[in-house]
Order: C-alpha cells, then structure tokens, then sequence
C-alpha cells in the first residue's frame, strides 16, 4: 500500500500530530496521490497515525425516472428530459441539471467518511478490514457566522461478505491488528467520541480551495459556469494567496488530475450551484474520463460514477478511480479507488475488483440553522 506517513511527514511537523482538519485532507491526498499543502493548520487533534489521510440503481426510460418497483415518478422542475437520458452520458448531464437546483443557505455543512482497505494479521485474520474515520464540517457564509470541524474514529469492520465470513470464522473478535508505513496497529469496532478542532465563532465567509487558493464567499459566487473556462481556472490559472499575491499555476492535464481537483473541490467548498453544475459537465466530457453508468456506492446509495484508470506511483499497479454522484439530486456522493490489474507491489488480497480506499460524502448542503453533529 501507498506509504501515507512519509507522503504526510513531507506537510506536516512531527511534532505534534496533525488536526483533524489536515488530517483529512492528508488523507484525500494520500488517496488520490496528491502532494498539495494543506490550506493552514490547527492545533493537534489527536488520532492513531494510520487514520491520517474521507438502493437500487434509477433507471430512466422515456424521459421519466421509474423507481425500484416501477412506477414513473415525474422529474423534478426544471429538469430537461429526452431520450438519451437512459445513456451514461444523459444520466451525469440529468444530475448536472439537478445541481443547478440545488439552494444556498446561511450555514454549509459536509458529513464524510473515510475507509481504508487492510488485511488482517494473527491468528483471528487473513481477511482484510476496513480502517474508518468521520468528519463533520460547517461555516457560516458570512465573516462572524462561525466555522468547526469535528473528527473520529469511525468503528472498523470486514469489507466484504467473503471477508465478514471468515471474520465470524475466526471468533468475530471485536478488534483487529494491521500493518502499514511499517507500523502495527489496533483497529476497534467501537467508535471514538467526536472531538471538535479549534472552533472558531467569529470565522466564517473564507474559503481555501486546495490547487487554486483562498476565496471570499462573494468571490464564489463569481467563479465561472462554463465548462471550458472551469477547466482553465482549474487546470492553468495561479493559486490565488490570502493576501493577495499569486502563486504559480496548478497543471491537471490526466484524466484522473481533473477528476482529483473536481471532487475536492465538489467535496469540500460551498461553490454556488450553477458552478457544481458546470463542473460535473466538465469531467463528463473531459477526455480520457469513462462514464460507467448507475452503480452503487459504498453506502449502498445509487450512483451515477464517472472513471480513470492510473498507474499507483507506488508499485500497485493499474487502479482505477471513481467519482459517484445521485443523479435525482446532483449531489455529490463520494469518491473511491477500486484495484483494476496488481502490481509488483501489491498483496496478495489486492485482487481486480477489491475496493482499496473510499471518501464518503454521507451528507452535505446549506442550512439556516446552526447544524448539529450527527448523533
């Protein structure tokens, strides 16, 4: 597996440990094989080192989305319909329109998950586990709104069914040992407290935006909407520093680099709704990405998944990365790298069709209300 613990030493001080906050985006890094720095850094959150690093399918037919029993349900207003809708490519550009419907509100809020494949050691494995963490974040819109994060151990557990069988094989023990970056450590299937990440109840209405730069909630507001012109601002415009100066400017020319900047950016920045939309017409069409079609996300959720395979920099092999979104909504669900062909590095449990890591996003939006922490 990919050395996380080098890639985040070579970001962070050691120590203290980092927050939960560059923990997680650490971890996106990590996942995506990303080495941009973090957009500023708090104070220590405690974690373990490894966790450093985030329905049936609608099928639509004439025009109408048909449930799992059937029936036709109306599209929702302002959602243009036709035949090539039932086609990979007219279901992201259907979520694409849905986007654009999607409302602003006084407070933005992400809920994620993080998960993390790994084998099992001693006696009681062989089977491989899944490594959890969750985060919650929200901020206001507006300078004084406030702004926190929160993070915790989200309970570990066998991944598949094959590997929840032999886990009840072995005693179903309730924690499991793990090696990776050359460490051994325990996972537990009991979750951790939420803890919160310097709060800040004066914060709010900024934004830092990971290979582009930091942003005001108006300055939002005017990014472009046009595909083309996304893809410049992401793939050749300079960062944008807090104090006004400018960096120098991010390349993303891979299929898979566009799919990165487009999901964290999707994941992890309230950009207004007209944007998102452009956004995921970008990556539809964007060449070399694959449009798979109706799929199922980790959280067993119906997904429309755009794809692109790469070759890991660390010996794994080819795999390939998903990016899933609900076509009703056009929210975006998640992110996920699935093992296409082994490398000369890869263990033996890393098989074609194995799930390697996944970033949930388990809900996410605007709100007028402060939100609360999911229980």
């Amino acid at each position: 597996m990919m050395n996380e613990l080098d890639l985040v030493r070579g970001v962070y001080d050691d120590p203290p440990s980092p927050s939960a906050a560059t923990a997680a985006a650490a971890r996106g890094r990590m996942l995506s094989q990303d080495d941009r720095p973090p957009a500023r850094r708090r104070r220590a959150w405690r974690m373990p080192l490894g966790l450093v690093a985030a329905a049936t399918a609608a099928v639509v037919v004439a025009g109408l989305t048909l449930t799992p029993g059937g029936a036709p349900v109306q599209p929702r207003p302002g959602v243009t319909t036709g035949p090539d809708t039932s086609s990979p490519r007219g279901m992201m550009l259907a979520a694409a329109t849905q986007a654009e419907l999607q409302q602003q509100g006084r407070y933005w809020y992400t809920h994620q998950r993080t998960a993390f494949a790994a084998r099992a050691l001693g006696r009681t494995g062989g089977y491989v586990v899944e490594e959890r963490d969750e985060y919650f974040r929200w901020t206001g819109r507006s300078r004084g709104d406030g702004t926190s994060f929160y993070g915790r151990i989200f309970p570990a557990k066998p991944q598949t069914r094959a590997d929840a069988d032999d886990w009840r094989a072995a005693g179903s023990p309730p924690s499991w040992q793990i090696r990776s970056s050359g460490l051994t450590r325990t996972l537990t299937s009991k979750p951790g407290p939420w803890q919160e990440d310097d709060p800040d109840a004066q914060g709010g209405g900024e934004f830092n935006i990971g290979g582009l730069g930091h942003f005001t909630y108006q300055e939002l507001q005017d990014l472009p909407t046009d595909p083309e012109e996304l893809r410049k601002l992401l793939c050749e415009g300079s960062i944008k520093l807090a104090d006004g100066r400018t960096g120098a400017p991010k390349g993303c020319t891979e299929p898979k680099g566009v799919l990165d900047q487009v999901f964290s950016l999707l994941a992890n920045t309230p950009v207004p709704p007209k944007v998102r939309a452009g956004l995921m017409r970008l990556i539809t069409d964007y060449p070399g990405v694959q449009r798979l079609g109706t799929v199922k996300d980790p959280l067993g959720r119906a997904a429309v998944a755009l794809a692109a395979p790469f070759e890991s920099a660390d010996g794994r092999g080819t795999i390939q990365q998903q990016v899933l979104f609900d076509q009703r909504t056009g929210k975006l669900l998640g992110s996920r790298d699935i093992q296409l062909e082994p490398g000369p590095d890869s263990e033996k449990w890393q098989v074609p069709g194995r799930v390697l890591d996944y970033w949930s996003i388990v809900d996410s939006g605007w709100t007028d209300a402060k939100p609360a922490l999911p229980q």
